[in-house]
């Protein structure tokens, strides 16, 4: 949302999105992102009377498996706290994206009883600083990801929550997102198959068909109908990415697949597998 500023044309409004880069305004809002976290693991301590470990191991963590550091040389939990300050007000911006990923992972490994659920309110709040700064990156699950919109990122989410009982297509999607998410390694066309590979998990659980070009025909005669003119895009995409040249082929068109298709890709089959499932759980077709 615009500032009073913005909108009185005093103050430029951001327009670009930061995709290779950080501004020091975004610096200083994921640092506070971090202090409110401090604070949270600070006073659950407190009130556990210093019982609850999750601050103490993410710090050692942070300290010898992303700083490097020796453990006998971490005088403290100040003075991790005051390298991840500098780390993220100075670095690279892509040892920033790692820093505050391997923050989230840990905060994952580590949660106890008395700081569940931190996890996933703090990624919700990067993710809105990500937003409101315009960075071209969303944490997905665990993982930041290159995806432009917080809606499209929810997307994603729900359809992996909506797939849980899908062994197929949850592994599937989580796959896609690593392969996209990888920012030394991106594997955007086996991110685009594994895309493909969801629908075709779910298509296949309620039509018992192998592949989805099959699955695709038989899903009315399954009791689940969608649109002639959505079944017939969905066949044309199976067979862009099937044909003697596609992505599942490794032929030429896999060389043309970069971060913007892979990323259209996951968010369009999420969508499609959110829809299936709900469509086939109001058939009784899906648990």
């Amino acid at each position: 949302m615009a500032s009073f500023a913005e909108r009185m044309g005093l103050r430029a409004a951001r327009t670009l999105t930061q995709r290779d880069t950080l501004d020091a305004e975004t610096r200083t809002e994921l640092w506070n992102v971090l202090v409110i976290i401090r604070e949270i693991l600070g006073n659950i301590s407190h009130e556990t009377y210093g019982s609850d470990t999750t601050e103490a191991r993410l710090l050692e963590a942070v300290w010898a498996w992303e700083f490097k550091r020796p453990r006998d040389e971490m005088k403290g939990q100040a003075q991790v706290w005051a390298t991840i300050k500098s780390t993220i007000l100075n670095a690279d911006w892509y040892e920033v994206l790692d820093l505050v990923e391997s923050v989230i992972k840990y905060l994952d490994r580590y949660e106890t009883h008395a700081s569940e659920d931190i996890r996933s309110t703090v990624a919700e709040a990067f993710n809105a600083s990500f937003e409101r700064y315009l960075v071209g990156f969303r944490f997905i699950g665990n993982e930041i990801t290159p995806v432009d919109s917080t809606s499209e990122a929810e997307a994603v989410v729900r359809a992996q929550e909506d797939a849980e009982g899908i062994a197929g297509a949850r592994h599937a999607l989580d796959r896609a997102v690593e392969l996209l998410a990888d920012r030394n390694n991106p594997d955007y066309p086996n991110s685009i198959k594994e895309s493909i590979s969801a629908v075709e998990s779910v298509v296949k659980k309620v039509t018992g068909e192998g592949t989805l070009g099959a699955g695709l025909g038989k899903l009315e005669a399954s009791g689940l109908s969608i649109h002639p003119a959505l079944k017939g895009a969905w066949s044309k995409m199976y067979g862009w990415t099937s044909d003697a040249d596609g992505i599942r082929h490794g032929g030429i068109e896999a060389a043309k697949a970069d971060q913007a298709l892979a990323k259209y890709v996951l968010v369009v089959c999420s969508a499609f597998v959110s829809y299936l499932i709900e469509e086939g759980r109001k058939k009784a077709l899906l648990d």
